[in-house]
């Protein structure tokens, strides 16, 4: 694809979805009581995103100098949704941008480099309260977009039913193989639970080696949707689980002064990918069909 081909595009239905849906999530978060909260782009801390002891995996942000101080482009906004409820803000959520060099080789279709979440947190809740809200939310935008979608694209966004299926990420394995082929095998959204994850998702402690966490997964292929869980948010625990998986605490210093002080509360939130989600509800075959400046893996960006 080149610029003209980019630009002369027919991608105006496409953004007519796109501002109803961000329309309807933004409106569902407010009404619920929670504060709309402007995105953080560099930070001397970010997500490490799936971090392993041999740190050859971990996806490493890009990095600037800003007034003496390293910063980092945001992977996520989780560690700064922490200290926003430690501020006192109890319910949040943010348009956040989020920049992820991926590997070229995760071009499968539902990867951008470059995308933004619908980013959460509530002081105090469990992992079954947000996947409750999750419900509410999908099952009122599919129903709230089955006629612009079924009119401009011909496609039938279902009536989904909830509470939503669960499945723990062993028992994925053991029905379907992994969760791509769960994906093709479902016609509704469904969740996968209990994923070994990054060090602020929390374990159990009454089950060690059990993650009180949750992927939403939408059904024909489309894959992971919305990621979250409960949080970590004791010193002790935080410090211990980095270096399990070979993280320098060091460099989540303004991070753990928070936690060691205490000030970091139970909490428990998510991220719902925008563009995956646009994807899904009109049927588009790649991710860059619903992003008028794509940012794919591997690809140059051209505008």
């Amino acid at each position: 694809m080149n610029a003209l081909q980019i630009v002369t595009r027919g991608i105006e239905p496409i953004m007519e979805v796109q501002t109803r849906v961000v329309s309807y999530m933004t409106d569902y978060m407010v009404r619920r009581g929670f504060r709309w909260l402007l995105p953080v782009m560099l930070s001397s801390v970010t997500d490490p995103l799936w971090p392993e002891p041999s740190a050859e995996r971990v996806m490493r942000p890009p990095e600037i100098r800003a007034y003496g101080s390293r910063l980092r482009l945001t992977h996520s906004m989780i560690l700064h949704k922490q200290m926003a409820v430690a501020m006192g803000v109890d319910r949040l959520f943010v348009l956040s941008p989020n920049v992820r060099l991926e590997d070229p080789s995760a071009d499968d279709g539902r990867h951008a480099y470059e995308f933004t979440q619908l980013d959460f947190e509530m002081a105090g809740a469990s992992m079954d309260d947000v996947m409750a809200l999750i419900e509410g939310l999908f099952r009122g935008l599919f129903l709230e977009m089955r006629e612009v979608v079924g009119e401009v694209f011909g496609r039938e966004v279902p009536e989904v039913r909830t509470p939503f299926r669960r499945f723990t990420m062993e028992e994925i394995r053991e029905e379907f193989g992994d969760e791509e082929k769960a994906s093709e095998a479902m016609d509704e959204p469904f969740w996968i639970v209990d994923i070994p994850r990054e060090f602020y998702d929390r374990e159990d402690p009454e089950k060690p080696g059990h993650f009180r966490n949750y992927d939403l997964i939408l059904p024909e292929g489309y894959g992971e949707v919305s990621s979250g869980g409960e949080r970590e948010w004791e010193y002790g625990v935080i410090v211990r689980k980095m270096k399990r998986a070979g993280l320098d605490p060091e460099a989540f210093r303004p991070y753990l002064e928070v936690a060691k002080a205490g000030l970091l509360k139970p909490s428990a939130g998510a991220g719902i990918g925008v563009e995956r989600l646009v994807r899904y509800l009109v049927g588009a075959k790649h991710i860059a069909e619903v992003q008028p400046f794509p940012r794919i893996p591997g690809v140059p960006a051209l505008i």
